[in-house]
């Protein structure tokens, strides 16, 4: 399998989609093998049509476990596009094995009845492909595997009879094949496309627009998966609520182009500052949120401190904050509220400073 290299969440978006179809598919070919498995004890023997069905239904087995550790792991929020990767290639290797055990039904002994057999198999087949596209659509390599390993032999069957209708056949098959190949290459080309559009509409929708940041909307979504997290696991978290200090006088003294300019370097500062795993929110105006997780309020403050003297260095300006630590006795819109009178007080202090909010009593 050849390894791309593409966005990660893109990536993330479409392994996803492809686990999520892959119970689909084990539907659809449950039904073929079932079928296949009566057109193979009625041209061959019963035996014969036992031993393949029971061959296949247990070559599908790690793909199966494969699929539900995926669903597992996704619900518990343990596969991010960071990690989901070697999903795709576990996925085409537990693949090899089921369908290679599929195709083996093309050389069943069928003896007189052989063409008749095969017809039947052709049909199987070209619907099963009719249902691969859907289900392995987001994955080329899966999906080429699955077509080759199915039709290949097929082909090469029809050409071995050496018969006018089987040649006929093969020959109808050999045509479907290219038409196929070149079929899904463009299908997957356009499904990238629309996904990697999808991405880029929800980072707008989730983007504030001079700042790059997350906007309210983009902390909504991850205080949603945050709380929960943070209460099974017993972490806490903290948050920053701050502002730039006097910015209106700032803005009427410089011009808003030059206050634009100061947020955005401002929200680069932040940016800098932060982990990976903090979360930075244009909340306002000038008003900035960084969301903070299993960090106490003693961490927090340094990180605040920190954030206070970069920006007086590389800026004309100073920040106040507020801090909070989240209580499992509490909403998020509490915590916040504990922020900003925080914030607050750190304002009516004198500014450029943080204060630290009053635990919640339990």
């Amino acid at each position: 399998m050849v390894e791309r290299n593409s966005n990660p969440e893109v990536d993330y978006e479409r392994i996803s989609i492809l686990h999520d179809n892959a119970k689909f598919g084990y539907l659809g070919m449950t039904i073929a093998v079932s079928f296949l498995a009566v057109v193979i004890a009625n041209f061959s023997t019963s035996r014969v049509a036992i031993t393949w069905m029971s061959v296949v239904v247990i070559s599908y087995l790690p793909r199966v476990s494969l699929s539900i550790l995926f669903s597992r792991k996704s619900a518990r929020r343990e596969i991010n596009k960071d990690n989901i990767g070697p999903w795709e290639r576990h996925f085409f290797l537990s693949s090899i094995l089921p369908f290679i055990c599929f195709s083996a039904a093309v050389f069943m002994p069928y003896g007189e009845s052989r063409f008749e057999a095969i017809t039947y198999y052709a049909v199987i087949v070209m619907s099963l492909l009719a249902g691969g596209v859907l289900t392995y659509s987001t994955s080329l390599p899966a999906l080429v595997l699955f077509m080759r390993l199915s039709m290949l032999p097929l082909i090469a069957m029809c050409y071995w009879m050496q018969e006018f209708m089987s040649v006929a056949l093969g020959l109808t098959l050999t045509f479907a094949y290219f038409l196929l190949s070149r079929l899904m290459t463009r299908l997957e080309k356009l499904l990238l496309e629309n996904i990697t559009l999808k991405i880029e509409n929800q980072h707008q929708s989730l983007t504030d627009p001079l700042t790059k940041l997350g906007n309210r909307r983009r902390l909504l979504l991850h205080i949603k998966d945050l709380i929960p997290v943070s209460l099974r696991r017993g972490e806490q978290f903290s948050i920053i609520l701050l502002d730039i200090d006097h910015f209106k006088i700032f803005n009427d003294e410089n011009g808003h182009s030059a206050g634009d300019k100061l947020l955005v370097e401002l929200s680069k500062i932040l940016v800098e500052c932060s982990r990976d795993q903090d979360l930075v929110i244009r909340y306002g105006g000038e008003e900035f949120l960084l969301v903070l997780p299993s960090t106490s309020l003693e961490a927090a403050s340094v990180l605040t401190e920190r954030i206070r003297a970069v920006t007086k260095e590389r800026t004309r300006a100073t920040i106040s904050a507020g801090l909070a630590m989240h209580s499992d006795q509490e909403g998020f819109e509490q915590l916040v509220q504990r922020a900003d009178k925080s914030l607050y007080k750190a304002k009516e202090s004198g500014r450029n400073k943080y204060v630290l909010a009053e635990a919640v009593s339990r």
